[in-house]
């Protein structure tokens, strides 16, 4: 029983192996190459957008250069040269270069440090981040020190938090007993479910971490000289915290997604703000901000959504562009066929499985169960043997992972050989 017990965890294994092997093989098999650019830009002057594709088509050989067909919401055309003037902050970088950078921008008086310094990108989104589990909690009192301590290395144990004495090798339990008695006063309850900290270093230090624990409740945990500062946060009503992203800017302190996918704005003073953007869930969000406006660009499968703010984050705008059908699109219908069980892991993301193609899958699976059967009924084994069921129940539902799966456990049918030699 043990034997055939740990065969089928050997089979399950050699299974979760082939998804993540087989696919990225698939995907090393050359094929044409296929390259669309969409470039979408937010007016300021005309309060809309403009999207901006090249057209391959017009494509001037002698200088190997292709035309761009630029067109606002409403069916405008407009040449390259024209976002120049009509989309200044989406290319501002480049017009500061060039010093033609205009002293207004509708009607607002500008400088070219005024707009460098208003400029800046920020990337959020679902939580795939990995935790190592030991953490560096910096003083207080260390302002832009970049001293490294330590004796403020720390994790959380069975026991709560404990501070490690990394020279002794062994747990502060003074310094550990100061912080969770802290942390119980604050209303804590462990163990803790998540933690981050600031990206600016002056936060990082006057800060220190903010951590959810077993019940969602949001606290602050900082050191000033050696002893604890902590501190609940109050989150909004029906709010599960899931990520939280911090901007090292002055306007506010981060972005917290909660779990059912809403965006909140947190503020320095520790208060949160719903914004009236759709749900992030699973995805990775970038926001591109400047002087005037913010834009908010979700990536998804099928196409790319486009928002737009102003500075407070009330909603102005929006755009949807689809992502045009690859040439090659029925190759990767048969690789979604054959391997639709993905697995893939980012550090947005973390562990994903793909889904999969439906009848197509399933007919195959089928397909790949008669063949498994047929091939063990030449071998001499009986389907009804238990375990022969399961390899054949395996092979149904993961389709040509089970079937490796079963291939790959070395010596199957060994034993029998063995009875019928003796």
């Amino acid at each position: 029983m043990i034997r055939n017990f740990i065969r089928l965890i050997a089979v399950l294994f050699a299974a979760f192996a082939a998804m993540v092997v087989l696919p990225a093989l698939y995907g090393r098999i050359p094929s044409r190459g296929y390259f669309t650019y969409t470039k979408v830009l937010y007016s300021e002057s005309l309060g809309d957008f403009l999207v901006a594709r090249p057209d391959y088509s017009s494509r001037d050989r002698r200088h190997d250069e292709s035309r761009w067909t630029i067109r606002d919401s409403k069916g405008n055309d407009y040449t390259p040269e024209a976002l120049d003037t009509l989309a200044l902050l989406g290319n501002a970088s480049q017009l500061i270069y060039e010093e033609r950078l205009p002293s207004t921008i509708c009607g607002v008086p500008v400088t070219p440090e005024q707009v460098a310094a208003a400029e800046y990108s920020m990337y959020f989104g679902d939580r795939g981040d990995r935790d190592y589990g030991l953490m560096d909690l910096r003083d207080g009192l260390n302002y832009r020190s970049r001293d490294y301590q330590t004796q403020d290395l720390f994790r959380f144990g069975r026991e709560g938090i404990e501070f490690v004495d990394a020279p002794e090798n062994r747990v502060d339990s003074q310094k550990s007993l100061r912080f969770r008695e802290a942390l119980d006063r604050a209303g804590f309850v462990s163990p803790y479910t998540w933690a981050w900290t600031p990206v600016d270093l002056t936060d990082a230090e006057t800060l220190g971490y903010f951590l959810t624990d077993s019940r969602g409740a949001l606290f602050r945990m900082g050191m000033c000289g050696g002893e604890p500062e902590v501190e609940p946060i109050a989150l909004p009503e029906g709010c599960r915290l899931r990520n939280l992203s911090f901007c090292d800017r002055p306007e506010f302190l981060a972005l917290a997604l909660s779990d059912d996918g809403t965006i909140y704005r947190m503020d320095r003073d520790y208060t949160f703000h719903r914004l009236s953007l759709p749900s992030a869930r699973h995805l990775r969000v970038a926001m591109h901000s400047n002087l005037l406006f913010r834009k908010f660009v979700y990536e998804r499968n099928d196409r790319t959504d486009y928002y737009v703010t102003d500075l407070d984050f009330r909603l102005l705008d929006s755009c949807s562009v689809a992502r045009p059908v690859r040439p090659d699109a029925w190759t990767s219908r048969i690789r979604r066929v054959l391997f639709p069980l993905t697995v893939s892991l980012t550090p947005w993301q973390g562990l994903r499985f793909g889904t999969p193609e439906g009848w197509g899958w399933l007919l195959l699976n089928v397909v790949w169960c008669v063949a498994l059967g047929v091939l063990l009924r030449r071998r001499g084994e009986s389907l009804r043997k238990p375990f022969v069921a399961i390899d054949l129940v395996i092979t149904l539902l993961l389709g040509i992972y089970g079937l490796l799966g079963v291939l790959a456990i070395p010596g199957l049918g060994a034993e029998r050989n063995l009875k019928n030699k003796d």
